[in-house]
């Protein structure tokens, strides 16, 4: 049986994910600190810890290291609501497995939990590939084996993208962006546009970028309205499907 720790202190993520997770072979225990936590993985062994970064008194980055060291073949998703700044993206891919934004799809969640438990053959329903398929990599996926599934490569090429809204498609606007790197999943790009976490983004030009792109995360980059953002490329016809927040 695989055992599962949520902690979260909003009982509506500790119940969907819960009730959502539930099989007969999965133990779930859902707790709402971070000390109940580190008292469960003092005590029990978890295959894998669903972790909210904002926590009432201790830090969820802080109870993620406590897991790694106490349990380092743990695994970890981490969930936030917010942005996600450069210090705390390094630490999560350090230690966690995968990050994830609220509010989620509860189908990928799943399929994703099945790929990292071993009992699952797609991240997503209905797709031919396996959970280490290119197109298939949902939310942040930073370390199944250890690394990044897709080196990222540096470059100095420019970029055109427009924001495509929920209800009326892509907005006539053209944003620019440099492209610092990329991979055949994602590359992380440089903007003055403030993009949110979730945002559908269409790109119109620039060498080996795809059509279509999520934010999975945006930092300031030091200076007044300039942003670094990580992109995660999807095919068109499974956007709607995973973004987060759309504009």
């Amino acid at each position: 049986m695989k055992r599962i720790l949520i902690i979260d202190d909003e009982p509506l993520i500790r119940y969907a994910l819960s009730t959502g997770l539930r099989r007969n072979d999965y133990f779930i225990k859902p707790v709402s600190c971070g000390q109940d936590a580190i008292v469960e993985i003092c005590h029990f062994y978890y295959d894998l810890c669903f972790l909210d970064v904002n926590l009432a008194g201790l830090s969820g980055l802080d109870i993620m290291k406590t897991i790694k060291k106490i349990s380092p073949s743990s695994k970890i998703i981490i969930m936030t609501a917010g942005e996600v700044d450069s210090e705390m993206l390094h630490d999560i891919q350090e230690n966690a497995n995968l990050l994830m934004g609220k509010p989620f799809d509860l189908d990928l969640v799943k399929e994703f939990v099945g790929c990292l438990l071993g009992n699952g053959t797609s991240v997503m329903q209905g797709a031919d590939q396996s959970c280490d398929g290119k197109d298939n990599e949902v939310f942040i996926n930073w370390m199944i084996d250890g690394k990044r599934q897709h080196e990222r490569r540096m470059t100095t090429h420019r970029t055109t993208y427009s924001v495509v809204s929920s209800d009326s498609g892509p907005e006539e606007k053209l944003f620019n962006a440099s492209i610092l790197d990329i991979s055949n999943s994602g590359m992380g790009i440089s903007t003055d546009y403030l993009l949110k976490p979730g945002h559908l983004l269409r790109f119109t030009d620039g060498p080996q970028v795809r059509s279509t792109g999520i934010v999975r995360w945006i930092t300031n980059a030091g200076a007044e309205a300039s942003y670094r953002a990580g992109i995660q490329f999807v095919t068109p016809r499974n956007a709607h499907l995973l973004s987060l927040h759309q504009a």
